[in-house]
């Protein structure tokens, strides 16, 4: 097993408190400032994850073995998240019904049916040349916002769009991002991040409205009308902004253990599923009527709060009950295989 890569839980750790601010930002933000916040965040969080989360999955596939195990839980966890939001949606509009639907999804939970998704195309990609796969996922990015028909079933339009970055972390070898985090390179990677940050918060709350949707992945046809042929450009160009925030993040983090940084970034699966249950609960309980968007102060409070959030729910108790949750299903299966090898 190679040396843990501290620079990636680092990030995770930035990434996971900027999904948690996202999302408790999103019922509210209507001012520059939180606007903005959110252009910024959305550009680059989920990418960047993705990306990592490509580079993260080599193991999946290797030597001809396909890691089942390891797609099976992230089925489960699906599951299981799906089954929590449909919960927490019910009481927000009022009803719960008894008919959940896994096959469509545009929330939180599409993230965890994408990655099911792209860990059983990686054997096909493995097989292709790296730059042949490359190119074919990002002509799919592009092009796959215009099969509006297929719309969030098993989240395709997030799927399509999001692919690009989950291949290239799998293909990006320890080399390549050692290489992107050190020297001139990274203090290009830093600025680059930098500008691009600083245009996306300070100038796109006028602008950046009727483009947003390329951010989150959605089909061209929510687009207006008229921008509807250049689709596939702008969010070739929303692309080259996530990545250079992306790598900029990367190259900004250093490589060592950081206090609670790392250990977040560690534990960011139950932080993921748990953080967006509790939103809707606010919500649902009408917490933000406390809550004044229009005052700077409260808004950094609100992310405060989310970064206080996050480590309670990355804490040891809460992490240690989730992994119970999670591997329940197989550690009965292993318990019954037990039972059954010693009568």
């Amino acid at each position: 097993m190679g040396k843990r890569d501290y620079r990636i839980d680092n990030t995770k750790g930035i990434l996971i408190i900027l999904v948690v601010i996202g999302h408790f930002l999103l019922p509210v933000a209507s001012t520059r400032f939180t606007t903005n916040s959110l252009y910024l965040i959305y550009t680059f969080h989920m990418p960047c994850f993705i990306f990592i989360s490509g580079y993260l999955a080599k193991g999946v596939y290797r030597d001809g073995r396909f890691r089942w195990d390891k797609l099976a839980r992230l089925v489960w966890l699906y599951i299981l998240f799906e089954l929590g939001v449909h919960v927490t949606e019910g009481l927000l509009e009022g009803h719960i019904g008894w008919r959940v639907d896994f096959f469509h999804e545009s929330g939180a939970p599409w993230y965890l049916l994408a990655l099911i998704l792209w860990y059983l195309l990686i054997p096909l990609f493995f097989h292709l040349r790296k730059w042949v796969s490359l190119a074919a996922v990002l002509a799919i990015g592009l092009a796959g916002g215009y099969a509006g028909n297929l719309g969030d079933f098993l989240a395709a339009d997030r799927v399509l769009a999001f692919a690009p970055f989950f291949y290239l972390g799998y293909f990006f070898a320890a080399e390549n991002l050692g290489a992107v985090c050190s020297g001139k390179r990274r203090a290009a990677a830093v600025g680059l991040g930098a500008v691009t940050a600083a245009v996306i918060f300070l100038g796109t709350y006028d602008y950046l409205e009727p483009y947003r949707l390329a951010v989150y992945g959605a089909m061209y046809d929510r687009f207006a009308p008229e921008l509807y042929s250049v689709c596939w450009l702008i969010r070739l160009v929303c692309y080259l902004a996530a990545g250079a925030l992306s790598f900029g993040l990367l190259a900004f983090l250093p490589a060592r253990r950081l206090p609670f940084l790392t250990v977040l970034g560690q534990r960011t699966l139950p932080v993921y599923v748990l953080h967006r249950l509790i939103r809707d609960l606010c919500q649902y309980f009408d917490l933000y009527r406390f809550f004044n968007v229009h005052s700077k102060a409260q808004v950094l409070i609100l992310m405060g709060g989310c970064v206080a959030l996050a480590a309670v729910l990355a804490s040891g108790p809460v992490y240690r009950g989730f992994g119970l949750l999670a591997e329940l299903p197989f550690r009965l299966a292993g318990t019954v295989k037990r039972r059954e090898n010693h009568p």
